[in-house]
């Protein structure tokens, strides 16, 4: 389910970053256009990632860079022209927000909410490639947090002072931020194409974290021997798993595809199709993490940890003391309840994700039988070989 979560991240921000391009080119606007350049995106950044993860993640930090001072200034820009006016505070009377949601269009737009904070859960798949991992990777995903939620905050207090919610969600809704800089007063074409070129990087950076993620997980799940060894297979002269990053590369471009006919023949707009898809994956993923941890802070207790999880209830009894981590145990229930959210009112979704689940299982098992090993138990490791570091370069491991 996490390999489906990071094969739609992909998918869903190649469309948008193609989207943001159509304010240069408004054929692009074309959903046969969209889908065809969303296509050609995600060629490109699997090639990137077939030449080496060290190049990929030099191009990822460069526009993150790049659009992060950009987004601030636009947020700094945004703020100094609407203060003056006073409408800062008074932004609920400027528009209609319609009509009261049913609470089945409530529930459903929380779970597509959702997908705002897709691909943060990617850094962890960087693990093996990071310097101190146990640390490095908390720290960053929790700046990663306070950083999205400040900006998303942010610019949307900026964007509902400039833009009705109605035009915003229909003539800018594959680029946003085209239509906050757009409406700005005083602001020139240069500006506006900026932050378009803006919004364009920070989805190619979304596309670029999902075809990371699966291939990474690809390649523990073949080093494990939960699938075949090929997916975890080594290139023999760029080091990447890339048999693991055209797979699922091509499995991202598949769904653009796919989503894009549905569209075409009448069907649900394609960011919404693979929203819902998205999180019938990574909900799943995120309900496994919140319990894994409440279970192996109590099963697993001599293990080194860098970095644990606050705010912790111990319990006394017999056996020992119970820790109870309050905060995985409101993220399980929380996640849980959203994920029985989305099975419920995401129908196509759903069903793709029952076709996702039957399709991995049945080749997990096929794989399992084949090389008679247990279904339910843990098979011996892959042992691994060590790759000769350039200089500067640390070793790489692989199957």
């Amino acid at each position: 389910m996490l390999c489906l979560d990071y094969v739609v991240t992909a998918a869903i921000f190649s469309i948008p970053a193609i989207g943001y391009l159509s304010y240069f080119e408004p054929l692009l606007k074309e959903p046969i256009w969209l889908g065809t350049g969303a296509i050609v995106l995600l060629v490109s950044l699997l090639f990137l990632n077939v030449v080496g993860i060290k190049e990929s993640a030099n191009f990822t930090f460069g526009l993150s860079i790049l659009s992060l001072l950009s987004e601030i200034a636009l947020i700094i820009l945004g703020l100094a022209l609407v203060i003056p006016n006073g409408s800062l505070l008074h932004w609920p009377q400027m528009f209609n927000l319609g009509t009261m949601p049913t609470w089945s269009q409530l529930v459903q737009g929380i779970t597509l909410a959702m997908v705002s904070y897709l691909g943060i859960e990617a850094l962890a798949q960087a693990a093996e490639e990071t310097k101190i991992a146990g640390k490095t990777i908390p720290r960053a995903t929790m700046l990663t947090l306070v950083i999205v939620i400040a900006l998303y905050l942010a610019i949307s207090l900026v964007a509902v002072n400039v833009v009705p919610p109605t035009i915003l969600s229909s003539t800018w809704k594959n680029d946003p931020l085209s239509g906050v800089a757009s409406n700005l007063p005083g602001t020139s074409v240069l500006v506006v194409g900026w932050i378009a070129l803006l919004g364009c990087a920070i989805s190619i950076i979304g596309a670029n974290a999902g075809i990371i993620g699966s291939s990474r997980t690809l390649f523990a799940l073949s080093r494990y021997r939960l699938l075949p060894r090929r997916f975890g297979q080594i290139h023999p002269k760029f080091r990447t798993p890339h048999v693991a990053v055209m797979t699922f590369g091509i499995g991202s471009i598949l769904l653009v595809l796919f989503s894009t006919y549905v569209f075409l023949t009448g069907g649900e707009d394609p960011l919404v199709l693979l929203g819902s898809l998205y999180n019938v994956g990574a909900l799943v993923a995120y309900v496994s993490a919140h319990a894994s941890l409440i279970v192996t802070r109590n099963t697993d207790r001599p293990r080194f940890r860098p970095f644990r999880v606050p705010l912790t209830l111990h319990f006394k009894r017999r056996s020992g003391t119970l820790e109870l981590p309050l905060l995985p145990l409101l993220g399980l229930l929380a996640t849980s309840a959203i994920w029985i959210a989305v099975i419920m009112t995401h129908e196509l979704g759903r069903e793709l994700g029952i076709v996702w689940v039957v399709m991995g299982m049945g080749l997990y098992i096929y794989f399992r039988r084949k090389n008679r090993l247990p279904l339910r138990g843990r098979a011996p490791p892959e042992p691994r070989e060590v790759s000769s570091p350039g200089k500067g370069e640390r070793p790489i491991l692989s199957p």
